[in-house]
């Protein structure tokens, strides 16, 4: 696969939430339909750049049909999440 693909749809969790995601909310979470056959679709958050967090992108900005790319980010010692950048 290309790591190419499309915000298909999104949501903007608030509190209340998992005491983990408290700290970071508001955060986004997108449904990205793959380059290679749309109805995949992978989900994961919209990120501005590969080491990015996950709120740092204003959510007024997410738009359905954007183009991103898939960039992977450790998240714990054996915890890799899949996230996106706009391509």
């Amino acid at each position: 696969m290309s790591g190419q693909g499309r915000i298909w749809s999104f949501a903007i969790p608030h509190p209340p939430l998992l005491p983990a995601f408290a700290g970071v909310a508001p955060y986004n979470v997108i449904i990205v339909e793959l380059d290679e056959d749309p109805s995949i679709r992978m989900v994961g958050n919209l990120v501005a750049s590969a080491n990015g967090e996950i709120n740092e992108v204003d959510p007024a900005t997410i738009e359905i049909g954007s183009a991103v790319t898939a960039v992977f980010q450790k998240v714990g010692d054996d915890v890799t999440m899949v996230r996106w950048i706009p391509a």
